[in-house]
């Protein structure tokens, strides 16, 4: 795991110098070849019908760790949301109303969703289907983004996911003196509405805390 780790940091040195000193706004770029290099057989996949790599960005985001420090993460997504996903960071950013825990490309868990959220990683683009179904995950499509999977978990009846998520997949549970924890109305679920997506915390059967999507 820590091997993974320092391939991730490794990647995020490397894309944020090639993108330049970029002060504290969201940067949005077409995908380096070496980031594209590392997605294959990861977050694409050639046997599945995903966005390629021109209908994609890479984004590189300011945001406020749980110690209060300065970060930088990267993020994908289709690059027709791009330019609106980047201005919802940029947005909860500006606010420091609000944490988040780290921010890496999925690679760096060779795809693994499950992996990337027993990590509490926020993630955007991957190539996968639904758990259970062969129709194409939002993610896939490069239309969502999971924020802090483990403050803001999924919850369909007793299945908690992550796991580490339990302690806050009940309603009085989740308390706005919880860092890294979405609520109705707050800065992330305000940034995101603005540019039109919509909030897995605000559906009816299941509650996906951690995900919005166009």
């Amino acid at each position: 795991m820590a091997a993974i780790f320092s391939i991730a940091l490794v990647l995020t040195l490397a894309v944020s110098a090639s993108a330049g000193a970029q002060g504290s706004g969201v940067s949005v770029q077409p995908i380096p070849d070496h980031v594209w290099s590392r997605m294959q057989g990861r977050s694409w996949r050639s046997d599945l019908p995903c966005p390629k790599r021109g209908a994609l960005a890479l984004l590189t985001v300011p945001y406020w760790d749980f110690e209060g420090r300065q970060q930088r993460g990267l993020l994908i997504v289709a690059r027709s949301v791009a330019d609106d996903v980047a201005g919802a960071f940029q947005e909860i950013y500006e606010s420091r109303q609000f944490r988040i825990a780290k921010m890496r490309l999925i690679d760096a868990y060779d795809g693994s969703d499950d992996a990337s959220m027993d990590d509490n990683n926020t993630s955007g683009f991957n190539c996968r289907t639904v758990v259970g179904t062969g129709r194409l995950s939002k993610h896939a499509l490069g239309l969502a983004v999971d924020i802090n999977p483990i403050q803001n978990p999924y919850r369909e009846g007793p299945k908690t996911s992550p796991r580490a998520g339990r302690k806050y997949d009940e309603p009085h549970e989740r308390k706005a003196s919880v860092v890294g924890l979405i609520r109705k109305g707050d800065v992330v679920t305000t940034a995101f509405s603005r540019i039109g997506w919509t909030w897995g915390g605000d559906f009816r059967h299941t509650k996906d805390y951690q995900h919005f999507a166009r």
